[in-house]
């Protein structure tokens, strides 16, 4: 039976990294996960109960952007090479950022007889909404990773637009895509078309409201709408940013109905079932293929309103799930409630096509 560690300091990947464990599980593999005790969304510590997860005491912190996080995640690497040097495994599956966790690729390829994959998750500081992310110190933050790239096995992607970023420092190494997939959930619960809301336009915001989302980007998409109809923002979710996207949702014209965070499937799916398009609208400073915001608009059937390119973006065109906002004309028609109808259709047939469980798993068949 072989043994496989995998490292994984950042609480939102856990999702990911709970769908890898059970599929290893499946597969016969013995699975040992070293995860954080430290909630990254919530900052707050927690208590970690899941079989074969061995809790790492992380040092919290509490800004995003902070030299704390980054003393943080240097610690629990330091901490996580420590247990690694007292364990056996064959297969070291790291989960990247932090970027200091890359550097356990060098230290135990060193031993000859591990498999080493890395798992892109994100692209640290690409990600940051800076211009600035070409020049000292971000150059020294990507280098830690970049430098280490080349001591995995394979290297796994979250999206295509991170192979193309990473392309020279990994055209030598076996890579793949494998996109943000969803649990099938417990109820069941699947979309209904003929729910959708027939007066004026609906939009939902669904996710983190942070320093990444364009804020003025969407009041200038909600104020040009407002112009020729009624617009409707439904937001759920939250954030550090949430009374600025509401005040400026409603001075763009909208009525705005905040509904927090919503974890019963049934009643998030009333309320996407009830509204005609999701919006993904990123700075165009920050390095995204593709968001999981929209996943959970195309799991729930809902059209999304899209100004990334690269990913999710081509997937919208070629699904005709959605409207990229930068392709002339895109708006048009935005209410044309047929049209909506059968894009909310397409929407759910692309979720099962790209992000569903069994895609997820087919394609960990190839990595492992």
């Amino acid at each position: 039976m072989k043994k496989v560690v995998i490292v994984n300091s950042s609480s939102i990947f856990e999702y990911r990294v709970d769908m890898i464990y059970k599929y290893l599980k499946q597969k016969g593999y013995e699975v040992t996960v070293l995860a954080s005790d430290y909630m990254h969304a919530e900052k707050k510590k927690r208590k970690l109960d899941k079989e074969n997860y061995i809790s790492v005491k992380t040092f919290p912190y509490k800004k995003n952007i902070s030299l704390s996080r980054l003393y943080s995640h240097y610690n629990f690497t330091k901490k996580c090479r420590k247990l690694l040097d007292g364990m056996s495994f064959d297969i070291l599956y790291l989960v990247v950022p932090p970027n200091s966790q890359s550097a356990l690729a060098k230290r135990y390829k060193k031993r000859g007889n591990v498999r080493v994959i890395m798992d892109i998750i994100d692209l640290w500081p690409e990600s940051f909404p800076s211009t600035r992310t070409d020049k000292f110190p971000f150059t020294l933050w990507k280098l830690v990773r970049d430098k280490n790239l080349k001591y995995a096995d394979y290297i796994v992607s979250e999206c295509g637009l991170y192979v193309k970023k990473l392309k020279k420092y990994i055209k030598k190494t076996e890579n793949k895509v494998i996109y943000w997939a969803h649990k099938k959930n417990n109820n069941d619960v699947l979309p209904d078309y003929d729910k959708m809301s027939s007066e004026g336009l609906h939009l939902l915001y669904l996710g983190s409201i942070n320093n990444i989302i364009d804020i003025d980007g969407i009041a200038t998409l909600i104020s040009g709408l407002s112009e020729k109809m009624k617009v409707y923002l439904d937001i759920i979710g939250g954030g550090e940013r949430k009374d600025e996207l509401i005040a400026a949702a409603k001075n763009a014209g909208a009525d705005v109905t905040f509904h927090g965070k919503i974890y019963d499937f049934k009643k998030k799916q009333d309320i996407i079932d009830s509204c005609h398009y999701g919006l993904n609208i990123m700075k165009d400073t920050v390095c995204i293929g593709l968001s999981m915001k929209s996943i959970d608009y195309l799991e729930g059937g809902l059209p999304i309103i899209n100004n990334l390119n690269e990913d999710i973006g081509n997937i919208i065109k070629e699904e005709d799930c959605g409207l990229n906002i930068y392709e002339e004309g895109s708006l048009d028609n935005i209410n044309d409630y047929v049209r909506i109808k059968e894009m909310k259709k397409n929407a759910r047939k692309t979720f099962v096509k790209y992000f569903s469980e069994q895609c997820f798993e087919k394609a960990l068949d190839e990595v492992l």
